[in-house]
């Protein structure tokens, strides 16, 4: 309440001397000597009150810029809390990625080795086989040279036949082996990227705004 009352005394002093009588030639005015004196006296009665409250202003504030400046810090700190932990499991899940794409790569080429190997070991034995059965078939022609001639020829044809079915296989078999490489490739190179992506993410969310 005070700095209404010393403002109220502060325009009745101001009032006295617009509205004082003006002393010819000079700046002067008359003005009721005992009012002005009583209203300085009352000015000076309600300063100290005035000040108390401007002290007691002053250090609210700087309570709560105090109080401000330890919530400022208390955020920061756990906001750094929550981006090292966001690093930390970020780096973790990078790395089980890896991990976990490693081992898949390795089993899909153990895989892709058993079937190559199998495929091989098949298209020899399919190979064997077949040339055993053309020299089987032949041994019982050679009671006449004209079927000899005929079995013979049939022999090479079913070698020929069989070498070409082997190349065959032997492309298929790499043809396979290349397909389940590049399989890999994709799976990895697939991993990689989503692992990037979540650390530019990352990098965003605790880049300063």
């Amino acid at each position: 309440m005070s700095q209404p009352r010393t403002a109220m005394f502060l325009e009745e002093l101001e009032n006295s001397i617009l509205s004082g009588k003006r002393v010819p030639l000079s700046n002067m005015v008359m003005v009721d000597k005992d009012r002005c004196r009583q209203l300085v006296e009352d000015i000076r009665h309600e300063l100290p009150a005035d000040m108390t409250a401007a002290a007691s202003i002053i250090q609210n504030q700087n309570s709560i810029l105090a109080e401000a400046r330890s919530m400022a810090e208390q955020t920061k700190a756990e906001a750094n809390m929550r981006a090292n932990r966001a690093i930390n499991e970020a780096n973790a899940q990078a790395q089980s990625t890896l991990n976990a794409a490693g081992q898949k790569a390795q089993e899909m080429m153990r895989q892709a080795q058993e079937q190559a190997q199998s495929m091989v070991t098949d298209a020899k034995e399919k190979a064997i086989q077949m040339i055993t059965d053309a020299e089987a078939r032949a041994k019982q022609l050679v009671s006449e040279q004209e079927i000899v001639t005929r079995a013979r020829m049939e022999v090479e044809e079913i070698r020929q036949g069989t070498q070409e079915e082997i190349e065959k296989l032997y492309h298929d078999v790499y043809k396979h082996i290349d397909d389940v490489l590049a399989q890999l490739d994709r799976s990895i190179s697939e991993k990689l990227t989503d692992i990037r992506m979540t650390r530019q993410q990352i990098d965003q969310s605790i880049s300063p705004r």
